[in-house]
């Protein structure tokens, strides 16, 4: 019996090797895709059991290439996934017969727990590798030794988080209890955090933007008539003064007392 078809489909080549890495020791033949014609121009791609694409694509959205999916294979299960300031729309998502949502970033076992939530149990194949059992170690008696003189409490240690797969975009290094604390100068810092914010501002402009032109046709709209807008009840303004002050320069040439 053939291997289950898995599709992914995205844009960056990097979300579609992860999946493809995800899934590289499980019995599934995957195929990639960066939008939804190509992926539906496939050739031999036959039935798919499970389609995981996002939610943003270069030609439409995930959701409605959902309901594509959907219409021309019925039982496959559907998976979108989001990433950055994208906004996972569970009603449109239901409507188009989505079965789980993906955020990125995510790791090997939160996908492959995402598909045993749609499809059931995968398998042995499917696991962690187990750790292996070790031996008990056996005591260690240390010799008695004299009862030490009474000493200070020390401060209760910072708290750690647990370490667990799921820690994949964190800035807290796992050994953050044992690092020094450093100090900053605020007069120092401010600046240079104002600096890399403004640095990285356009950029986080640039991808709402991007995003809600993908996720909503009305928005080039609704800019066109706050352009418009602006363009009405600022431009007289700006003619009128540009008007004066060079009227001024021309009234400060011509008299030269």
């Amino acid at each position: 019996m053939p291997a289950p078809t898995v599709l992914v489909v995205d844009p960056n080549p990097a979300t579609l090797r992860r999946v493809e890495e995800a899934l590289a020791e499980l019995p599934f033949q995957v195929r990639s895709a960066r939008d939804g014609d190509e992926a539906l121009a496939m050739p031999g791609l036959g039935d798919v059991a499970v389609v995981i694409a996002a939610a943003s694509l270069p030609k439409g959205s995930g959701y409605d290439f959902a309901r594509v999916v959907r219409d021309r294979w019925p039982a496959a299960a559907l998976v979108l996934m989001t990433g950055g300031f994208e906004v996972y729309h569970r009603t449109r998502a239901a409507e188009a017969g989505v079965g789980a949502h993906l955020a990125k970033p995510f790791t090997v076992q939160r996908l492959r727990s995402c598909l045993e939530d749609l499809i059931g149990p995968m398998g042995g194949d499917f696991d962690e590798v187990p750790v292996a059992p070790t031996a008990p170690t056996p005591p260690v008696l240390a010799p008695p030794v004299a009862a030490p003189a009474p000493v200070a409490a020390a401060p209760a240690p910072l708290p750690r988080p647990p370490i667990t797969v799921e820690r994949v975009a964190t800035f807290l290094p796992r050994d953050f209890a044992e690092l020094p604390l450093v100090r900053v100068d605020p007069a120092v810092i401010g600046p240079e955090l104002e600096r890399a914010v403004l640095e990285v501002l356009p950029e986080v402009v640039e991808a709402v933007l991007r995003q809600a032109l993908t996720t909503s046709p009305a928005f080039r709209d609704l800019v066109a008539v706050a352009v418009e807008d602006a363009v009405r009840q600022q431009l007289p303004a700006l003619v009128t003064r540009a008007v004066n002050e060079r009227l001024a320069e021309l009234e400060r040439a011509a008299d030269p007392a």
